[in-house]
Protein backbone atom coordinates (compact mmCIF):
# COMPACT_ATOMS: atom_id res chain seq x y z
CA UNK A 1 0.00 0.00 0.00
CA UNK A 2 1.25 3.48 -0.85
CA UNK A 3 1.28 6.19 1.80
CA UNK A 4 0.77 9.70 0.45
CA UNK A 5 1.27 12.93 2.36
CA UNK A 6 1.56 16.60 1.40
CA UNK A 7 4.52 18.59 2.67
CA UNK A 8 4.58 22.28 3.40
CA UNK A 9 7.52 24.22 2.06
CA UNK A 10 10.43 24.04 4.55
CA UNK A 11 11.29 27.20 6.43
CA UNK A 12 14.86 26.27 7.36
CA UNK A 13 17.55 28.15 5.41
CA UNK A 14 19.20 26.34 2.50
CA UNK A 15 22.59 24.76 3.24
CA UNK A 16 25.63 26.85 2.34
CA UNK A 17 27.03 25.62 -1.01
CA UNK A 18 30.15 23.50 -0.82
CA UNK A 19 33.41 24.53 -2.48
CA UNK A 20 34.53 23.29 -5.90
CA UNK A 21 34.11 19.56 -6.43
CA UNK A 22 37.23 17.49 -6.01
CA UNK A 23 38.96 16.09 -9.11
CA UNK A 24 36.97 13.00 -10.18
CA UNK A 25 37.92 9.38 -10.39
CA UNK A 26 36.85 7.63 -13.58
CA UNK A 27 34.73 4.52 -14.06
CA UNK A 28 35.02 3.11 -17.57
CA UNK A 29 32.15 1.23 -19.23
CA UNK A 30 32.24 -1.58 -21.79
CA UNK A 31 31.49 0.84 -24.64
CA UNK A 32 34.30 3.18 -23.63
CA UNK A 33 32.35 5.87 -21.78
CA UNK A 34 34.40 7.46 -19.01
CA UNK A 35 32.11 8.26 -16.09
CA UNK A 36 33.42 11.06 -13.84
CA UNK A 37 32.81 10.19 -10.17
CA UNK A 38 33.25 12.55 -7.22
CA UNK A 39 33.69 11.44 -3.61
CA UNK A 40 33.02 13.70 -0.61
CA UNK A 41 33.44 13.31 3.13
CA UNK A 42 35.07 10.64 5.25
CA UNK A 43 35.76 7.52 3.13
CA UNK A 44 35.26 5.41 6.28
CA UNK A 45 31.89 6.95 7.19
CA UNK A 46 29.21 4.54 8.39
CA UNK A 47 26.82 5.50 5.56
CA UNK A 48 27.18 6.47 1.90
CA UNK A 49 24.66 8.57 -0.07
CA UNK A 50 24.86 8.40 -3.87
CA UNK A 51 23.19 11.26 -5.78
CA UNK A 52 22.13 10.87 -9.45
CA UNK A 53 21.42 14.08 -11.40
CA UNK A 54 18.87 14.66 -14.14
CA UNK A 55 18.91 15.38 -17.86
CA UNK A 56 21.13 18.37 -18.86
CA UNK A 57 22.41 18.76 -15.28
CA UNK A 58 25.67 17.52 -13.70
CA UNK A 59 27.23 16.50 -10.40
CA UNK A 60 27.70 20.22 -9.67
CA UNK A 61 23.93 20.49 -9.18
CA UNK A 62 24.22 18.65 -5.84
CA UNK A 63 26.73 20.99 -4.18
CA UNK A 64 24.38 22.35 -1.45
CA UNK A 65 23.23 18.82 -0.60
CA UNK A 66 26.80 17.52 -0.43
CA UNK A 67 27.81 20.22 2.03
CA UNK A 68 24.86 19.51 4.32
CA UNK A 69 25.19 15.71 4.25
CA UNK A 70 28.93 15.54 4.88
CA UNK A 71 28.66 17.64 8.08
CA UNK A 72 27.72 15.96 11.39
CA UNK A 73 24.23 16.75 12.65
CA UNK A 74 22.65 16.00 16.02
CA UNK A 75 21.17 12.52 15.86
CA UNK A 76 22.83 11.70 12.53
CA UNK A 77 26.36 10.80 11.50
CA UNK A 78 28.20 12.69 8.79
CA UNK A 79 27.85 10.62 5.66
CA UNK A 80 30.12 9.96 2.73
CA UNK A 81 28.56 11.32 -0.46
CA UNK A 82 29.13 10.15 -4.02
CA UNK A 83 28.07 12.11 -7.10
CA UNK A 84 28.77 11.42 -10.76
CA UNK A 85 28.20 12.94 -14.18
CA UNK A 86 25.84 10.86 -16.29
CA UNK A 87 27.42 9.84 -19.60
CA UNK A 88 27.45 12.74 -22.07
CA UNK A 89 27.02 15.25 -19.21
CA UNK A 90 29.57 17.26 -17.25
CA UNK A 91 33.01 15.66 -17.45
CA UNK A 92 31.74 12.22 -18.53
CA UNK A 93 32.16 11.09 -22.13
CA UNK A 94 29.40 9.80 -24.38
CA UNK A 95 30.60 6.24 -25.11
CA UNK A 96 29.86 4.27 -28.29
CA UNK A 97 26.53 2.55 -27.58
CA UNK A 98 23.14 3.70 -28.82
CA UNK A 99 21.60 5.59 -25.91
CA UNK A 100 18.73 4.09 -23.97
CA UNK A 101 17.69 4.21 -20.36
CA UNK A 102 18.87 0.69 -19.57
CA UNK A 103 22.40 1.87 -20.41
CA UNK A 104 22.14 4.54 -17.70
CA UNK A 105 21.10 1.83 -15.24
CA UNK A 106 24.20 -0.15 -16.18
CA UNK A 107 26.36 2.94 -15.64
CA UNK A 108 24.87 3.40 -12.19
CA UNK A 109 25.58 -0.24 -11.35
CA UNK A 110 29.24 0.30 -12.23
CA UNK A 111 29.44 3.42 -10.05
CA UNK A 112 27.81 1.58 -7.12
CA UNK A 113 30.15 -1.41 -7.28
CA UNK A 114 33.26 0.74 -7.86
CA UNK A 115 32.69 3.23 -5.05
CA UNK A 116 30.75 1.51 -2.24
CA UNK A 117 31.19 -1.42 0.09
CA UNK A 118 28.68 -3.86 1.54
CA UNK A 119 29.72 -3.05 5.10
CA UNK A 120 28.31 0.52 4.82
CA UNK A 121 24.61 1.13 4.13
CA UNK A 122 23.95 2.93 0.85
CA UNK A 123 21.15 5.40 0.11
CA UNK A 124 20.62 6.15 -3.59
CA UNK A 125 18.77 9.34 -4.56
CA UNK A 126 17.91 10.42 -8.10
CA UNK A 127 16.27 13.44 -9.71
CA UNK A 128 14.29 13.10 -12.97
CA UNK A 129 16.53 11.12 -15.36
CA UNK A 130 18.62 10.12 -12.33
CA UNK A 131 15.50 8.60 -10.78
CA UNK A 132 14.87 6.72 -14.02
CA UNK A 133 18.44 5.38 -13.91
CA UNK A 134 17.72 4.04 -10.40
CA UNK A 135 14.56 2.38 -11.68
CA UNK A 136 16.50 0.80 -14.54
CA UNK A 137 19.05 -0.43 -12.00
CA UNK A 138 16.29 -2.01 -9.92
CA UNK A 139 14.75 -3.64 -13.00
CA UNK A 140 18.06 -4.94 -14.35
CA UNK A 141 20.00 -5.68 -11.14
CA UNK A 142 17.37 -6.43 -8.48
CA UNK A 143 19.84 -8.35 -6.30
CA UNK A 144 21.58 -5.08 -5.39
CA UNK A 145 18.54 -3.89 -3.43
CA UNK A 146 18.54 -5.12 0.13
CA UNK A 147 22.17 -6.17 -0.33
CA UNK A 148 24.22 -3.16 -1.47
CA UNK A 149 21.42 -0.56 -1.63
CA UNK A 150 19.54 0.01 1.65
CA UNK A 151 17.15 2.89 0.77
CA UNK A 152 16.03 4.91 -2.25
CA UNK A 153 14.81 8.46 -2.91
CA UNK A 154 13.09 9.25 -6.22
CA UNK A 155 12.54 12.96 -6.92
CA UNK A 156 10.52 14.48 -9.76
CA UNK A 157 10.69 11.35 -11.87
CA UNK A 158 8.31 8.95 -13.56
CA UNK A 159 7.58 5.31 -14.27
CA UNK A 160 7.05 5.69 -18.03
CA UNK A 161 5.65 8.07 -20.69
CA UNK A 162 8.05 10.91 -19.98
CA UNK A 163 6.44 14.40 -20.07
CA UNK A 164 2.98 13.06 -20.92
CA UNK A 165 1.55 15.65 -18.55
CA UNK A 166 2.62 18.48 -20.85
CA UNK A 167 0.20 17.86 -23.71
CA UNK A 168 -1.95 14.74 -23.25
CA UNK A 169 -5.54 15.65 -22.34
CA UNK A 170 -6.84 13.67 -19.38
CA UNK A 171 -8.87 10.64 -20.40
CA UNK A 172 -7.87 10.73 -24.08
CA UNK A 173 -7.79 7.05 -25.24
CA UNK A 174 -4.40 6.20 -26.67
CA UNK A 175 -3.22 9.80 -26.23
CA UNK A 176 -0.09 8.94 -24.28
CA UNK A 177 0.91 6.32 -26.83
CA UNK A 178 0.45 8.73 -29.76
CA UNK A 179 2.36 11.45 -27.91
CA UNK A 180 5.24 9.05 -27.26
CA UNK A 181 5.50 8.34 -30.98
CA UNK A 182 5.30 12.05 -31.79
CA UNK A 183 8.10 12.84 -29.30
CA UNK A 184 10.26 10.15 -30.87
CA UNK A 185 9.71 11.68 -34.33
CA UNK A 186 10.61 15.14 -33.01
CA UNK A 187 13.80 13.82 -31.42
CA UNK A 188 14.76 11.95 -34.61
CA UNK A 189 14.15 15.12 -36.65
CA UNK A 190 16.38 17.18 -34.36
CA UNK A 191 19.15 14.61 -34.64
CA UNK A 192 18.99 14.77 -38.43
CA UNK A 193 19.06 18.58 -38.53
CA UNK A 194 21.65 20.27 -36.28
CA UNK A 195 20.46 23.71 -37.44
CA UNK A 196 16.89 22.98 -36.34
CA UNK A 197 18.17 21.56 -33.06
CA UNK A 198 20.12 24.74 -32.32
CA UNK A 199 17.10 26.91 -33.14
CA UNK A 200 14.81 24.92 -30.84
CA UNK A 201 17.49 25.04 -28.16
CA UNK A 202 17.65 28.85 -28.25
CA UNK A 203 13.87 29.21 -28.25
CA UNK A 204 13.47 26.90 -25.27
CA UNK A 205 16.17 28.37 -23.06
CA UNK A 206 15.59 32.05 -23.84
CA UNK A 207 18.08 34.85 -23.02
CA UNK A 208 20.33 34.28 -20.01
CA UNK A 209 19.55 37.83 -18.88
CA UNK A 210 15.83 36.97 -18.52
CA UNK A 211 15.58 33.15 -18.50
CA UNK A 212 12.23 33.09 -16.74
CA UNK A 213 10.64 34.31 -19.98
CA UNK A 214 11.59 31.06 -21.77
CA UNK A 215 8.94 28.30 -22.10
CA UNK A 216 11.33 25.62 -20.86
CA UNK A 217 11.89 27.30 -17.50
CA UNK A 218 8.24 28.23 -17.02
CA UNK A 219 7.48 24.51 -17.41
CA UNK A 220 10.32 23.29 -15.18
CA UNK A 221 9.86 25.59 -12.20
CA UNK A 222 6.82 26.06 -10.00
CA UNK A 223 5.20 29.25 -8.78
CA UNK A 224 7.54 32.21 -8.40
CA UNK A 225 10.84 30.65 -9.56
CA UNK A 226 14.05 32.23 -8.31
CA UNK A 227 15.71 33.93 -11.26
CA UNK A 228 19.24 32.91 -10.26
CA UNK A 229 18.23 29.25 -9.97
CA UNK A 230 16.67 29.42 -13.41
CA UNK A 231 19.74 31.17 -14.81
CA UNK A 232 22.02 28.44 -13.42
CA UNK A 233 19.80 25.80 -15.02
CA UNK A 234 19.94 27.64 -18.34
CA UNK A 235 23.74 27.80 -18.20
CA UNK A 236 23.97 24.06 -17.49
CA UNK A 237 21.56 23.30 -20.33
CA UNK A 238 23.62 25.36 -22.77
CA UNK A 239 26.88 23.65 -21.83
CA UNK A 240 25.69 20.32 -23.22
CA UNK A 241 26.00 19.84 -27.01
CA UNK A 242 22.66 20.37 -28.74
CA UNK A 243 22.71 17.00 -30.48
CA UNK A 244 23.48 15.27 -27.18
CA UNK A 245 20.39 16.92 -25.69
CA UNK A 246 18.26 15.64 -28.58
CA UNK A 247 19.78 12.15 -28.33
CA UNK A 248 19.07 11.93 -24.61
CA UNK A 249 15.57 13.22 -25.18
CA UNK A 250 15.00 10.33 -27.58
CA UNK A 251 16.36 7.91 -24.96
CA UNK A 252 14.08 9.34 -22.27
CA UNK A 253 11.00 8.62 -24.38
CA UNK A 254 11.85 4.89 -24.22
CA UNK A 255 11.82 4.70 -20.42
CA UNK A 256 9.29 2.18 -19.10
CA UNK A 257 9.77 0.28 -15.85
CA UNK A 258 6.11 -0.52 -15.17
CA UNK A 259 5.77 -3.84 -13.38
CA UNK A 260 9.55 -4.19 -12.97
CA UNK A 261 10.24 -2.43 -9.66
CA UNK A 262 9.54 -5.17 -7.12
CA UNK A 263 13.13 -4.91 -5.85
CA UNK A 264 12.44 -1.39 -4.54
CA UNK A 265 9.80 -2.86 -2.25
CA UNK A 266 12.60 -4.53 -0.25
CA UNK A 267 14.02 -1.20 0.94
CA UNK A 268 12.54 2.09 2.23
CA UNK A 269 11.58 4.13 -0.83
CA UNK A 270 10.38 7.73 -0.78
CA UNK A 271 9.07 9.67 -3.77
CA UNK A 272 8.93 13.48 -3.91
CA UNK A 273 7.01 15.46 -6.54
CA UNK A 274 6.15 19.12 -6.95
CA UNK A 275 2.43 19.80 -7.09
CA UNK A 276 3.04 22.02 -10.15
CA UNK A 277 5.44 19.67 -11.95
CA UNK A 278 4.27 19.38 -15.56
CA UNK A 279 7.31 17.41 -16.79
CA UNK A 280 6.90 14.43 -14.45
CA UNK A 281 3.53 15.40 -12.96
CA UNK A 282 1.93 14.20 -9.71
CA UNK A 283 -0.19 11.67 -11.61
CA UNK A 284 3.03 10.04 -12.80
CA UNK A 285 4.43 10.08 -9.28
CA UNK A 286 1.30 8.32 -8.00
CA UNK A 287 1.62 5.71 -10.74
CA UNK A 288 5.26 5.17 -9.74
CA UNK A 289 4.38 4.89 -6.05
CA UNK A 290 1.64 2.36 -6.82
CA UNK A 291 4.18 0.21 -8.64
CA UNK A 292 6.53 0.02 -5.61
CA UNK A 293 5.29 -1.92 -2.57
CA UNK A 294 5.41 0.25 0.55
CA UNK A 295 6.61 3.42 -1.20
CA UNK A 296 5.80 6.75 0.46
CA UNK A 297 4.75 9.58 -1.85
CA UNK A 298 5.21 13.19 -0.72
CA UNK A 299 3.74 16.10 -2.68
CA UNK A 300 5.27 19.57 -2.28
CA UNK A 301 2.88 22.52 -2.82
CA UNK A 302 3.98 25.31 -5.17
CA UNK A 303 6.92 23.41 -6.64
CA UNK A 304 7.71 22.40 -10.20
CA UNK A 305 10.16 19.93 -11.70
CA UNK A 306 13.42 21.34 -10.31
CA UNK A 307 12.41 20.49 -6.76
CA UNK A 308 15.84 19.43 -5.42
CA UNK A 309 17.51 22.69 -6.44
CA UNK A 310 14.72 24.95 -5.23
CA UNK A 311 14.26 22.97 -1.98
CA UNK A 312 17.65 21.46 -1.05
CA UNK A 313 16.75 21.35 2.66
CA UNK A 314 13.79 19.11 1.85
CA UNK A 315 16.01 16.67 -0.02
CA UNK A 316 18.50 16.52 2.86
CA UNK A 317 15.65 15.93 5.33
CA UNK A 318 14.36 13.12 3.12
CA UNK A 319 17.79 11.46 3.15
CA UNK A 320 17.83 11.65 6.96
CA UNK A 321 14.36 10.11 7.05
CA UNK A 322 15.58 7.25 4.85
CA UNK A 323 18.52 6.74 7.20
CA UNK A 324 16.09 6.33 10.09
CA UNK A 325 13.94 3.94 8.10
CA UNK A 326 16.72 1.59 7.06
CA UNK A 327 16.62 -1.69 8.98
CA UNK A 328 18.71 -4.83 9.19
CA UNK A 329 22.18 -5.74 10.45
CA UNK A 330 24.00 -3.26 8.20
CA UNK A 331 22.17 -0.23 9.62
CA UNK A 332 21.98 -1.40 13.22
CA UNK A 333 25.11 0.53 14.13
CA UNK A 334 23.26 3.79 13.37
CA UNK A 335 20.74 3.16 16.18
CA UNK A 336 18.04 4.91 14.16
CA UNK A 337 14.34 4.17 14.31
CA UNK A 338 11.64 4.79 11.72
CA UNK A 339 9.58 7.96 12.34
CA UNK A 340 5.85 8.24 12.03
CA UNK A 341 4.63 9.64 8.71
CA UNK A 342 3.24 13.15 9.24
Amino acid sequence: MTASVALASPTAPAPVPAGPLRPPRTVTTDDGAEIAVYEHGDPDAAVTVLLCHGWTMSAQSWRPHIDALTRPRQGFPAVRTITYDQRGHGSSTRGGEVLDMALLGDDLARVVTATTRRSAPLVVVGHSMGGMAIQQLAAGRPALFGDRVGAVGLISTCLNEVTEGLTVPAGLPGGARRLSRARQRVADGLLRSPRSARTVHRLLTGPLSHPTTAPLWRAVFGAGPHTESVREGARAFREIPVLAIAEFYAALTTHDCAGRLGALGRVPTRILVGALDCVTPPAQARRLADDIPGAVLQTVPGQGHDLPYERPVLVVETVHTLLREMTGPRSGELALTAPAVR
